[in-house]
């Protein structure tokens, strides 16, 4: 019976989150070889590895099992294509670690990944619009859900597309003058139309069970998802056409939206109810990041050479710890029910070591803080100790979760504070 428990399909595939949290303990020990071997500086090919491993392996692939809870679960649409979009995700995973190991192996390698990546991207795409683009939800709120959903996947699709662009580009296939241009684009329109906009639409629901509060100001998402939906695509394409008067508009946009989305977020998690402590940390923690990520980009934007530290604080900062925030949450309600079946409503913090959880806290930001003070003074000596740091923290809290799952069978947690009975 325990078996066919396991086997059964799951509302979040747990192999995909397996798959994810693989590929972001592979990125910390991925960035202590890139610095020790190619230095911290440019896009070399151990930059370029280590920054999809990060952007594709660990968040993209989280974000697109998360998504297949999501949709449905948001929008009161059933999915339509769902076995398409979940099978999408086993060859996205293929294209993912042959497009990494191709940096290092071959230039045939990286492309047959990225054309694997894009053939997965291409169905969970077609499945996920024909779900968003069928029958029209009854609630207005269900009907905006899934309308900004189909934005930000369109938003990713031209990620994606700007992407294989790049990829053309560095391979000598693109007029030259594009070269310099698309990587930055690609990453902003990446971490600010993609990752950002998913993250403020998904917390907008996941941020009251995380802290028990929601938020006083019902608008501040549309606000927030307006500014950073328009902000965001002119900033790309200030960089792509070299137009300052767009570079500096959407990078406005994307900063007032960024700091209206702070405020909001932070009055949360002063409100909060839960005692299960360490997610909420780890929010605090991507808002402070996110901060300096504003303020590194606008560094950035007025000639200053941070890209390397704005990249780096932006993705394993603001985004890998939101992540991680919704890890130690979400990723443990999908282990217990798992072990437990979907009506399960064990809380997450009885499953987990809450000292393991804190010790896991503090390596994190320790590594991000590290390493993105390495990239901004260009080196690498610091970044390989942010890797080794970030790969320790990274192995606590995979024993963890693998405790947490063991608790999940027993029925009992065996490491427990007071404060969390």
């Amino acid at each position: 019976m325990e078996l066919n428990r396991l086997l059964r399909r799951q509302w979040i595939p747990p192999w995909a989150l397996l798959f994810a949290q693989l590929a972001h303990g592979a990125a910390w020990v991925l960035l202590v070889y890139a610095a020790a071997r190619f230095g911290v500086r440019g896009l070399t090919p151990g930059a370029v590895a280590w920054i999809h491993v990060v952007a594709l392996g660990w968040i993209t692939m989280a974000a697109l099992a998360i998504l297949l809870h999501v949709i449905p679960r948001f929008t009161d649409l059933p999915w339509r294509g769902e076995a398409l979009a979940r099978h999408a995700l086993g060859l996205f995973a293929i294209g993912v670690v042959l497009f990494i190991v191709g940096w290092f192996a071959s230039t045939t390698l990286v492309v047959t990944g990225a054309v694997t990546i894009g053939i997965a991207l291409v169905a969970y795409l077609t499945a996920a619009f024909a779900t968003l683009g069928g029958r029209t939800p009854i609630e207005p709120t269900e009907r905006a859900i899934a309308r900004a959903l189909a934005m930000t996947l369109g938003i990713f699709t031209a990620v994606a597309l700007l992407g294989g662009f790049g990829l053309a580009a560095l391979e000598g296939a693109a007029p030259a003058t594009w070269i310099a241009r698309v990587p930055p684009a690609h990453a902003v329109l990446g971490i600010f139309g993609w990752f950002t906009i998913l993250i403020v639409g998904v917390a907008a629901r996941t941020m009251r069970p995380i802290c028990g509060v929601r938020s006083r100001f019902p608008r501040v998402h549309a606000i927030v998802g307006s500014a950073l939906v328009l902000g965001a695509p002119l900033l790309a394409l200030g960089i792509l056409g070299d137009l300052a008067p767009l570079r500096w508009s959407g990078a406005t946009l994307v900063a007032l939206g960024c700091i209206v989305y702070i405020v909001d977020a932070a009055d949360i998690v002063r409100r909060a109810t839960r005692p299960h402590r360490p997610p909420q940390a780890f929010v605090v923690a991507s808002l402070v990041w996110l901060a300096l990520g504003i303020l590194l980009g606008g560094a950035l934007l007025a000639g200053v050479p941070c890209g390397e530290a704005f990249g780096y604080v932006l993705l394993v900062g603001w985004v890998g710890q939101m992540v991680n925030a919704h890890v130690f949450h979400l990723g443990v309600r999908v282990i217990s029910t798992t072990v437990r079946g979907d009506d399960d409503e064990t809380r997450p913090g009885l499953l987990l070591d809450e000292r393991r959880s804190w010790m896991t806290f503090v390596g994190m930001q320790l590594a991000v803080a590290i390493g993105g003070y390495g990239l901004l003074r260009g080196n690498a000596d610091d970044a390989i100790v942010a890797g080794i740091l970030g790969a320790a923290a990274w192995f606590v809290m995979m024993t963890n979760l693998v405790g947490a799952y063991f608790n999940a069978f027993e029925g009992t947690k065996t490491s427990a504070s007071p404060s969390m009975q």
